[in-house]
């Protein structure tokens, strides 16, 4: 019975975590689209703000239906605005200079960051078996990007620290997930990200609003909705857990940025892949079995 309530855990987990990540490439396909006439302080504010007004509604209605309520956790949630919004504009900013599967696939220093964060801030017990997957799957994504090619090349720096606010972010939403509404997880994030980036994208005027209005309400709405589902993740599966399972939307990249921008996978992409896989299948298999043992 033990075992059963575990890998129905792990599924939802991993399920969530999976949905997040089509969401999150879909949204940096757009970001990408967006950079070519609005700054990434322009794309942090729009998605954020559209994405606040849209929980608005939800929040009013739980406000009549329960009575007016505010969080107990302002500071967290400033702290956390500033992280999102830090985190954001650098991955916009990026975005622009490098490939989409090339930014995708840095981006996962994030589970080196968040084993390391998980350990030092949760306390949570990062398994042997833990790390040594996601170290494999690092070296399958080093395979992928060829290192030798952006040695010394200051833009992939920008999507690496970016890389490492986004890691703090997610130990610190792992670590108040139980303590506060989803609602109030989402709307909070929502609104302080849209404040701090509200003066700077007010500096460039807004030129391409209206032109890029459509994507601007996706990106609104895709905002909240992978949120969502990382909070819901994380309520099934400790962060450290599903950090490995991030490998796998550089091969969402790679196909959404063959259908957007025409980019083709060298061959040492299917080499990654060959790496990457099954390491997050090892460690799928490894927490089912762990499961069994501690019944």
């Amino acid at each position: 019975m033990a075992h059963s309530i575990y890998f129905m855990k792990t599924v939802k987990g991993v399920s969530w975590f999976f949905a997040s990540l089509f969401i999150g490439v879909g949204l940096d396909v757009i970001q990408r689209l967006l950079g070519k006439t609005l700054s990434g302080e322009e794309i942090t504010f729009f998605r954020f703000f559209l994405g606040t007004v849209a929980l608005l509604p939800f929040l009013c209605h739980r406000w009549l239906k329960k009575g007016f309520q505010v969080t107990q956790f302002w500071a967290i949630h400033l702290f956390r605005g500033f992280l999102l919004f830090s985190g954001m504009v650098l991955w916009c900013h990026g975005l622009r200079l490098v490939p989409l599967s090339t930014a995708i696939a840095l981006n996962y220093s994030i589970p080196f960051f968040t084993l390391i964060l998980s350990r030092l801030l949760l306390k949570e017990k990062v398994n042997a078996m833990r790390w040594l997957t996601t170290f494999i799957g690092f070296l399958g994504i080093c395979i992928v990007l060829k290192p030798q090619s952006i040695v010394l090349d200051v833009r992939p720096c920008i999507i690496l620290v970016s890389s490492f606010l986004f890691a703090l972010l997610d130990v610190f939403n792992k670590k108040y997930v139980c303590k506060e509404s989803m609602l109030n997880m989402l709307f909070y994030t929502a609104f302080f990200t849209c404040l701090f980036s509200a003066y700077p994208a007010w500096k460039h005027y807004w030129y391409g609003f209206w032109d890029n209005l459509n994507l601007l309400v996706l990106l609104g709405v895709g905002a909240n909705l992978i949120f969502y589902c990382l909070l819901k993740a994380f309520k099934y599966m400790d962060a450290s857990a599903l950090a490995p399972f991030r490998y796998c939307d550089f091969f969402i990249s790679v196909l959404l940025g063959f259908l957007f921008f025409s980019e083709k996978p060298a061959p040492s992409t299917y080499i990654g892949f060959t790496i990457i896989v099954p390491c997050t299948l090892f460690l799928t298999h490894r927490e089912i079995k762990d499961s069994k043992n501690n019944r």
